[in-house]
């Protein structure tokens, strides 16, 4: 997909392709400066802001991308001097986490995912799961009715009190009360 801007007058309409050339925002906005593909140089954007589906004071969803990325820029009120990226795009060399139509995910360079299954309900209640797995291997899964948590090597409960509770059965560990 490529896409030529209209110049009018100083104003840029339309959206453009970019590619994300610094995410070190020297404010700590959350900014990035881009290389505009239509420009055809290393030319780099203004600090542009990334649009967020939530944003608010010190509240909202933070997803930095990687330099490299390839995103969609708009620009405010047309002026090519404040960019806007406007979201991300998978382009046939970066691909998708998932081609799993049922599949929702957020997956970070490094490999730590969660992961919203949806299927079909099922008569046995399968609706499907949650899952929130590590790089390590580490993973909680919450799938019909069941919460399945696995590590790798060591699982660790701090609390002042743990209360386990099985048909009934009510079990509380405390420091004093129940030595290892």
């Amino acid at each position: 997909m490529t896409s030529t801007p209209t110049h009018t007058a100083g104003r840029l309409d339309g959206l453009v392709l970019g590619q994300v050339i610094d995410v070190d925002d020297p404010e700590g906005q959350g900014r990035v400066r881009v290389r505009l593909a239509w420009l055809g140089d290393d030319t780099p954007s203004n600090w542009a802001p990334i649009a967020a589906p939530m944003a608010g004071n010190d509240r909202g969803c933070w997803f930095i991308p990687e330099v490299g990325d390839e995103c969609v820029v708009g620009f405010d009120r047309g002026d090519p001097s404040h960019p806007i990226v406007l979201g991300f795009l998978w382009n046939g060399v970066d691909a998708a986490p998932s081609t799993a139509v049922r599949e929702r995910m957020i997956r970070s360079l490094n490999g730590h995912t969660i992961r919203f299954i949806d299927s079909t309900p099922t008569s046995g209640g399968n609706a499907g799961a949650l899952a929130i797995e590590d790089a390590s291997g580490n993973s909680i899964v919450l799938a019909n009715g069941k919460v399945t948590i696995h590590s790798v090597g060591v699982l660790e409960l701090d609390a002042a009190t743990i209360v386990l509770t099985s048909n009934g059965v009510r079990r509380v560990v405390t420091p004093n009360a129940n030595p290892v």
